[in-house]
Order: structure tokens, then C-alpha cells, then sequence
């Protein structure tokens, strides 16, 4: 790649600075700042910026996405990689990218080095922009690195070029997913009468919907032993904003909503299962329940399951509230799903219209120190 074919959005200058980078394989989803390659990213980072360099960093995985995080805390200067082309939109993905991690303009350049999607997962790119920072860097800084993987191949290509600092590499260790254990054998709910839909809550890879990638990986920096955006926590948040903020992921053409289920919790507790592809539990036995006539008035209604061909049959008003039933692998009408679209404000709704579940009963007490609304714990009280 040439100077003249180079798509740029910043201050291009930094190109011509030294640079540094820092490669790490890939990382548990849900990392916490005590980590060992949490803890020597951070340090390797700070030497970067101390000697002047200017570190290259880039989007899409957590360990690349705190590299940005952490030269802009410092007040480093830095290059981003952007592993895919915004096909004329470059100064919207740079604008938006400064935005959500609280850069400041001057101080950061994004070069593209990705082709367009057009349909190809983002993760097709991340090789040739893993390439292009090794070519681009005269300091390497290998820190958790898997060994006989694409980074450990490129490092030892570079073994004799003066390139690698490993000052700060420790022994890679693969992560290792050990889901909590929700036994659900001896609980018993009286849910005589139930006239609630549930919000339920669970690990969130990432930030929260409405939260900047800059607040998340400061408090992830700052998270000790504890992964900070666990399902209790997701539900902590809520409580304190009074406000579930609805997210477009998973629902089709992107629209903005939130899930509730009408099923009573004991119900829910039976569906739970943990998904290895995705690294997470469906649900989490964690939720907010609102009086269900109270939750009408605000505009959330069931959804209507039905087949791919229905779904360019229903008016634009109909759509968001449009559910694939499923096949034989997984029905989806059993979780009865209702949605609300846009955020969900309970300010509106009377503390004696909500209640919270919660699942140990050490997460009832504290809950109970930040709302009035009752908090009921699966533990039982």
C-alpha cells in the first residue's frame, strides 16, 4: 500500500512518526483489569507514549479497542487501523470513533486498510490490518500470544529485526469459559395471577447500549477481579439510570427495541441454557417485571412470530414487532417475547407496578439499598 492509495482521516503527519505496537491473540470476552495481559498491555502502552512513539491501534476486538482506550488516557498520539473501507463514509467512521472514545482529533490519525463488506463479516479484514501493523511498526511490544497462531508466525518472521521489546510478554493462557451454575432444582415462586412481562438481564461482551466505549473500558481498567458488565451489574445500572435502553442488536433492520417475556420467571428459570458459540447464557436470572397493563400504556405489545415471508407483508409500523418462530432446533414462541421500542423509561411507572429478581440473596440486599421497588431473590429470602 502507497502513500497515494492510503485512505486517511486525521492528522496523516503521525504516519511519518515512529510507531509502536502492541499484539495480543485473542482474550477471554470477559476480561477484568486484574488480568495479567490487561495489566502489561497497560504498561507496555505507557512506555510506548514515554518514549515517544506513536502507538497503533485499532477496533472490533477488545484487545485492539483497549490500545485506543488506553493511548488517548494518556495523552498519547496514535494510528488506527481500520480493518474495513467506509466506501466514502471515512470522515463519519473517524468522527464517530473519536466520539465514542473521547479522542482528541489532533492527536489520532485512521488509516483503512480493509476492503469493502458488501455482506463479509468484519472479521475477514482483521488478518491483512494485523499484517499491515506489524509492516507498519519499528517496535513490537508481543504480550499474551498464542503460540503456533497468526500473531506468533509474524513475530518470529520479524525475530531478527530489531523490531520486538519483549519486556513485557507472559505465557499466553487460552480462556477458559466456567458459566455459573443456576441450579434451579428446589425453587419454588408463587406467581398465581402473573401479570408482568420481564426484562431479563445478562452478561453484555462489551459496552451497554448507550454507553461509550471510552466509560467501558475505564471502568474495565478499573474492575479489579470482577468483569464489569455481568448480567447483576447490567441490572445495577438499570436500577440507577431507571431506564432500560433499548439496543438493535439481533432485531431485524436494526431497529431500536427491547425484549420483555409475559412467561412467569419459573418458566424462564427452565429455558436457560448456556450457548458455547456465543459465549453466553440466553438468559440470566436477573429481571425487571412491570405490571403488564402499565407496560401496554407505554407502547410495548407482544410480537408476531411467524416466517420470513411474512415479514415483507407487515406495514413499517408492524415490523419492529415482527419475531421468526423458529424451526425444530429451537422454537422461539416459547419465550411469548413482548418489545418495546426506544428506551424504556420506568421514571413513569409507580415503584408498586415493578419488581426485581435478582439471584443470590447478598444481590437482593444491596439492590434493596438502591430502589424502593420490592426485590425478590431465586435464594428466597
Amino acid at each position: 500500500m502507497t502513500g497515494d492509495t492510503m485512505l486517511v482521516e486525521g492528522d496523516k503527519s503521525l504516519l511519518g512518526e515512529k510507531l509502536a505496537v502492541i499484539l495480543n491473540s485473542s482474550q477471554s470476552k470477559t476480561p477484568c483489569g486484574n488480568d495479567s495481559w490487561v495489566a502489561r498491555t497497560a504498561a507496555a502502552a505507557r512506555r510506548i507514549i514515554d518514549s515517544g512513539f506513536v502507538m497503533i491501534t485499532s477496533t472490533g476486538i477488545v484487545t485492539w479497542e483497549l490500545l485506543v482506550h488506553l493511548a488517548a488516557a494518556t495523552s498519547g498520539r496514535q494510528v488506527i487501523l481500520c480493518p474495513v473501507t467506509g466506501e466514502g463514509l471515512e470522515k463519519e467512521l473517524f468522527d464517530i470513533t473519536v466520539a465514542d472514545f473521547g479522542l482528541d482529533p489532533n492527536k489520532c490519525a485512521m488509516l483503512f486498510v480493509g476492503s469493502p463488506l458488501r455482506g463479509r463479516s468484519p472479521k475477514k479484514n482483521w488478518p491483512g490490518r494485523d499484517g499491515q501493523a506489524v509492516a507498519m511498526a519499528q517496535k513490537i511490544y508481543p504480550i499474551s500470544i498464542r503460540p503456533g497462531g497468526r500473531l506468533d508466525t509474524m513475530i518470529k518472521s520479524n525475530a531478527d529485526s530489531g523490531k520486538i521489546d519483549d519486556r513485557f510478554h507472559i505465557e499466553y493462557a487460552p480462556a477458559v469459559y466456567r458459566p455459573t451454575h443456576y441450579d434451579i432444582s428446589g425453587i419454588k415462586l408463587d406467581v398465581e395471577n402473573w401479570d408482568f412481562i420481564t426484562h431479563w438481564t445478562k452478561t453484555r461482551h462489551g459496552p451497554w447500549p448507550g454507553e461509550t466505549r471510552s466509560a467501558f473500558y475505564g471502568r474495565l481498567l478499573a474492575s479489579d477481579n470482577r468483569y464489569p458488565n455481568s448480567a447483576f451489574d447490567t441490572l445495577i445500572n438499570i436500577v440507577r439510570e431507571r431506564k432500560i435502553r433499548a439496543s438493535s442488536d439481533k432485531i431485524r433492520d436494526s431497529f431500536p427495541a427491547i425484549g420483555f417475556s409475559e412467561c412467569p420467571p419459573i418458566d424462564i428459570l427452565k429455558m436457560l441454557r448456556w450457548c458455547p458459540r456465543r459465549v453466553n447464557w440466553n438468559f440470566e436470572p436477573y429481571g425487571i417485571a412491570v405490571k403488564r397493563p402499565v407496560a401496554e400504556k407505554m407502547g410495548a405489545k407482544p410480537v408476531i412470530y411467524g416466517i420470513d415471508e411474512d415479514y415483507r407483508k407487515f406495514s413499517e409500523s408492524a415490523k419492529p414487532f415482527f419475531q421468526n418462530r423458529g424451526g425444530k432446533a429451537v422454537d422461539w414462541r416459547g419465550e411469548r417475547e413482548w418489545r418495546h421500542i426506544g428506551d424504556f423509561d420506568f421514571n413513569q411507572v409507580p415503584d408498586d407496578k415493578i419488581m426485581f429478581y435478582v439471584w443470590r440473596r447478598i444481590e437482593a440486599d444491596y439492590l434493596r439499598k438502591l430502589t424502593s421497588c420490592p426485590v425478590m431473590s431465586f435464594e428466597g429470602d
